[in-house]
């Protein structure tokens, strides 16, 4: 009988509630609750089961129905970990309910426990480093990689760390001391070598199998700062050392391999739409540059569009291989569509990376993955959220593509048009900008930010609407077609200043003219009747009347509005007008 048959076998004898569920695991009820409890959980990994208890002490829980710590193995003499050098580990417990180790073997082995699963994974995938071979089950029961040194806590630096290499280690600390020292002292040991270190606890119980068993995923891990500096150290490197490489380019002086750029505009102009091209042209191994010729897998992560009615639509009206898209959602113990959680969910965001050879990463919008404990207008927030994902794209040679917001002032620093802190465009390589050309109705996008570009490249693009077949019959969905390379650069149409300036002084000219042809007064109607004539609003033109010195009044009772300017403003316009004449005759 395996342990899960024992268990439910038992449990029910007791007249207790039992339910299996998916995956191998089971809820029940806890004794001495009530019929709607479900506070005892279980999971059954190799040769053994999980257990945990959210409300009394496991131990006593299998006591009030008649077992014992023994009877969790499907062999109650215990369970034996094979290491691949020859050491053997078997775990155990006595009549009291202690756990017992014995080693045999080649006991001066220093082979990790499970080391060989590494031997096949994509450099920078997510290995998790637990304290024990139980730990190391319970990880690979949810799907990740796990290994563990022998022996226990205080026992690292005995063994080989160096398959990690290149590899992300993400350590999970037992909820104790010595769970914390071991941590540090594998932190020390790995942190040199791997592409990137982290320190998590379980969110229940003690270790990583209290946390599997529980019902928690490998993305509910909580991190933690052990001491705030362990393992930190200085690393020098001979500028001899290092091997200097050309800039490669995904997308002409646009987009370099390896970085974190970001497209930014202002709401509703197509950044979206911008996106889902480069993207299909990715995915058919059509986009001028380093990935030209070699269709490639893109990774689309959103929150403001729906998936089903926006982005896959858009994305196939691009002409994009829709096999080579991938979506990314989280699962919990709540739900199997949750969001992306940076940085906390960075490696295992890398770890999907890797195993799928993702070339581009987008971010609809940048914002969308940033956790709700970080805020976008503090600069170190940002920093902390955007420079792990510019570490990851450098390490993984792929592209991670943000889309970010201008506010509605205008300027043509860009930098400081993205909304919140200026973070956002120091960290990335690039920054694309996006404008609207009001005359032609074109999108205008220049390299705003080109540090390793040799020059500024601006591109136009309109959109224009596409039908695609859907589940649910044809649909319209606008598409980017672009019309090629121009001298418009799009800070010129962000600045918007100078126009406003010119726009102002035209309207402040046509309502004194008017009225100084009139003698100096007519009636409001006139005035916007004229000022209609010229091509102007009269929203615009009530906005100008201040400035170009004009008050209002009634002329007599039950009279209409009449527009009077000032006399000092007469002379300055018929100044103007002078001026004008002369100048028409030199």
């Amino acid at each position: 009988m395996t342990a899960i048959d024992r268990l439910r076998e038992r449990w029910l004898d007791q007249g207790l509630i039992w339910k299996d569920g998916p995956n191998c695991t089971a809820s029940a009820q806890a004794p001495g609750h009530s019929t709607s409890d479900r506070s005892v959980t279980f999971r059954q990994i190799d040769g053994q089961v999980l257990m945990n208890s959210h409300a009394d002490d496991k131990t006593a829980v299998l006591d009030a129905v008649g077992l014992t710590l023994r009877d969790l193995f499907d062999d109650p003499a215990g369970a034996r970990y094979a290491y691949r050098d020859g050491r053997t580990v078997h775990r155990t417990y006595d009549d009291r309910g202690r756990k017992k180790f014995r080693q045999s073997g080649n006991t001066r082995g220093r082979d990790l426990y499970r080391v060989e699963r590494l031997d096949e994974l994509p450099t920078g995938t997510a290995v998790y480093v637990v304290e024990g071979e139980k730990d190391v089950h319970a990880i690979e029961s949810a799907g990740g990689v796990a290994v563990c040194s022998a022996m226990g806590a205080g026992k690292a630096h005995l063994f080989d760390w160096s398959p990690l290499v290149g590899h992300t280690v993400v350590i999970v600390a037992d909820d104790d001391e010595a769970g914390r020292r071991h941590a540090m002292q594998v932190h020390e040991l790995v942190e040199p070598v791997a592409a990137g270190v982290a320190v998590v606890v379980a969110k229940s119980g003690k270790d990583a199998a209290d946390h599997i068993a529980a019902g928690y995923g490998l993305d509910d891990f909580e991190p933690v700062d052990l001491g705030g500096h362990a393992g930190r150290r200085l690393k020098i490197t001979r500028g001899s050392d290092v091997k200097m490489q050309r800039v490669r380019w995904v997308m002409e002086d646009w987009i370099p391999a390896g970085s974190l750029t970001l497209l930014a505009g202002r709401e509703g102009l197509g950044k979206s739409t911008i996106a889902a091209q480069i993207c299909a042209q990715i995915t058919c191994g059509t986009l001028e540059g380093e990935l030209h010729g070699s269709a490639r897998n893109v990774l689309y992560i959103h929150s403001e569009d729906s998936r089903e009615f926006t982005v896959a639509p858009r994305l196939k009206a691009a002409g994009a291989d829709m096999d080579r898209v991938l979506f990314v959602d989280v699962q919990t113990a709540h739900t199997d569509s949750g969001t992306l959680i940076l940085p906390l969910d960075i490696a295992t965001l890398e770890k999907v990376i890797a195993q799928h050879q993702v070339a581009f990463v987008v971010l609809d919008a940048a914002t969308s993955s940033m956790s709700s404990e970080l805020s976008g207008k503090d600069d170190r927030a940002v920093r902390s959220y955007l420079e792990p994902l510019a570490q990851l794209a450098a390490r993984q040679g792929c592209v991670v593509f943000g889309l970010c917001h201008f506010g509605k002032r205008d300027g043509t620093d860009t930098g400081k048009l993205i909304l919140g802190s200026i973070a956002w465009s120091q960290v990335a390589r690039s920054v694309l900008s996006v404008a609207k050309d009001v005359d032609s109705g074109h999108l205008i996008v220049t390299n705003t930010k080109a540090n390793l570009a040799p020059r500024t490249r601006s591109m136009e693009a309109t959109i224009l609407s596409a039908a695609i077949e859907t589940e649910d019959g044809p649909a319209e969905v606008g598409a980017l077609k672009w019309l090629g390379e121009t001298v418009r650069d799009a800070r010129d149409l962000l600045s918007g200043a100078d126009d406003e300036v010119d726009e102002r002084d035209e309207i402040t000219m046509v309502i004194r003219d008017y009225l100084i042809e009139c003698g100096g007064s007519a009636p409001a109607s006139d005035v916007l009747k004229a000022t209609r004539a010229a091509g102007l609003t009269d929203n615009a033109v009530k906005k100008a009347r201040k400035r170009a010195g004009v008050r209002t009044g009634k002329n007599g009772f039950k009279k209409g509005w009449v527009w009077t300017i000032e006399s000092a403003h007469i002379g300055e316009g018929a100044q103007e007008s002078s001026q004008g004449a002369e100048d028409s005759r030199i």
